[in-house]
Formats: structure tokens, sequence, C-alpha cells
């Protein structure tokens, strides 16, 4: 039995002991810093030949991404990163180059190491790096961008393509492209500004901003708000529990706006024409604007804005508020 009981009390002095030591390794991984301005610089740059047919793929595992257009007939290819010399060995930039697409790559180089132990506390982002950026300069006409990021944000101006972008975990930023574009992010937010097509958004958890769009856009956010502003056009916008506002400068076809629990503010101009379908299980709803009403229930409204057959519905159901202001605005 004393055996036993001695053989107990050593398994638990063992153990806590392999607590304090990690304890302790922990502590030092968190306090222990590099001093990153002791260390090296990595700069590679390269040019290709572009045409308005090339499809371009770009495909980075931590750097930040810019994509925008200049004047030469030319994609410029600019990548930099700071950080410990044995720790920018790891990285990989690769091209490969056909005469309609271009891709390029950013990895980090596959390297067998035995596990140790410390390694359970060191978390996999840009420690060992202090700037790590992915600069893409190109003609401003292309087939379509093709962006995947799995640790950086992605910015995209002033071209016309065709752009599909996914984040793993960034924030992505879009200004006056035009074209279709459809952009995802895992965790960050996504802006898109001044920009022409079909938009296809979505996002589990972060926001979503839209300004200054012409054309049809589909967002969808989980758990963020969703906020357009200056739109012509229509917009398909669902959230599961943040706000919805959508300001029209002229609105055309079908607009539907759903939010499990949050707001729905519209804005439209003061001679709207259009059919309003409203839906508020939990809150209220205000129209500032006449309406010649079909269907009006403690929850529900329906009826025509102005003229009849303008070939415009507004559609809105959520669990908070509705409203529908009138802007100081004429389509």
């Amino acid at each position: 039995m004393k055996t036993k009981f001695f053989i107990f009390i050593l398994t638990g002095l063992i153990f806590a002991g392999g607590l304090l030591v990690c304890s302790n390794i922990k502590t030092k991984e968190i306090t222990t810093e590099y001093n990153l301005n002791t260390v090296d610089e990595l700069k590679i740059s390269k040019s290709f030949k572009a045409n308005p047919s090339l499809n371009l793929r770009i495909k980075s595992e931590v750097a930040d991404i810019l994509i925008r257009s200049h004047k030469e007939n030319e994609i410029k290819v600019d990548f930099y990163a700071k950080g410990l010399k044995e720790k920018l060995e790891e990285f990989n930039v690769s091209f490969e180059e056909s005469e309609k697409d271009l891709t390029i790559k950013v990895e980090r180089k596959k390297k067998f190491e035995w596990f140790n132990f410390t390694d359970l506390f060191k978390p996999f982002d840009r420690k060992w790096y202090k700037d790590v950026r992915l600069i893409v300069n190109v003609p401003f006409k292309l087939s379509s961008v093709n962006i995947k990021a799995f640790g950086g944000d992605v910015k995209a101006s002033n071209i016309e393509a065709d752009f599909n972008i996914s984040s793993s975990s960034g924030d992505i930023n879009i200004d006056s492209v035009n074209g279709t574009i459809y952009a995802s992010s895992a965790g960050g937010d996504i802006r898109v500004r001044n920009c022409n097509g079909s938009a296809k958004i979505e996002t589990p958890s972060g926001d979503i901003f839209v300004s200054n769009h012409q054309g049809k856009l589909e967002l969808k956010s989980v758990g963020g708000d969703i906020t357009v502003n200056k739109l012509v056009g229509s917009v398909f916008a669902s959230s599961s529990s943040g706000d919805i506002k959508v300001e029209f400068l002229k609105p055309l076809g079908t607009t539907k706006l759903s939010s499990a629990g949050g707001d729905i503010k519209i804005y439209a101009p003061s001679n709207l024409n259009a059919y309003v379908d409203f839906k508020a299980s939990g809150g209220d709803i205000k129209i500032d604007f006449p309406i010649k009403i079909d269907t009006k229930t403690r929850s529900e409204l329906k009826g025509w804005i102005g003229k009849p057959d303008s070939g415009v519905t507004l559609k809105a159901s959520t669990g908070g508020d509705i409203e529908l202001n009138s802007k100081d605005i004429e389509i």
C-alpha cells in the first residue's frame, strides 16, 4: 500500500514539474523577441510581358498583396521581406508563365524537422518577419485576376478585369475595378469602392462596405454589418445578426435584404417609384414616403410608392426595425 502511495505522489510531482517547465518555456517564448532591426532583407524583382487576354494568378502564404495598374505594357513583380536570415531562406517565390497565363507563388519551403516540444507555444504567424509585401503592377486591362491569400491583406485598384479574391484571415480592399468581382475572407473585412459590374462578397465574421457601385450586388455576412452607399443597381444582402444599410442613387430591378436580428435602413431618392414588401417580426416599420397600401399588419407592410409598374421592388425582412428614408436627390 505504501509503495502505491509513493508512486502516486512521485507521479504527481513529476506532472506538476512538467507543468512548471512548460509554463517557463511559454513565458520565455512570449517575452523573448528577436531584434528585427539587425536582420536581413530579401528583395526579388521580375518583369513579364502582358496582353489584355492574360489570366493572372497569385497565391501567397504570408505576404500582403498589392495589385494596381501602371502605364507600361508589362507586369512588374516586386517581393520584399525583412526578418531573420534563417527564416527568409524559407521563402520560395516562383513564377509560371505561358502565352495566356502568369502564376505567381509565395510559399514557405517545406523542411523536415524533428518535433520540438517548445513549438507548441510558437504561433504560426509573422513573428519572424517585420514586413512581407508582394507588389504587382499590371497594365490597366487583363482578362482575369485570381488571388488566394493565406496570411495577409489584399488590395486591388484601377484595373479592368474579372476578379476572384479569397483570404483566410486578412482584409480585402478593392477600388476602381471594372469587371465581375468575387471576394471572400474567412476573418477580415471587405471594402469595395468605385466599381462597375456584378459583385459577390462573403465573409463569416467581418463587415462589408460598398461605396459608389454600379451593378448587381450579392452580399453575405454571418456576424458582421453590411453597408452600401451610392448604389446604382440592386442588392441581395443577408446577415445573421448584423445591421444592413443601403443608400440608393438609383434602384434597379429587385432588391432583397434580410437579417435575423439586426436593423435594416434604406435610403432612396425623393421621387422613388417602387413596390415595397417589408416584414419586421420583432420590430417596427417606418416609411418616409406616401404609399398606396396593399397589405398592412403589425409586422408586415406591402404597397406602391410613386408610379406603379416601375420594375423596381424593395424587399426587407428582419427581427429588428425596418426604415425607408427619403434622400434629397432625384433619379
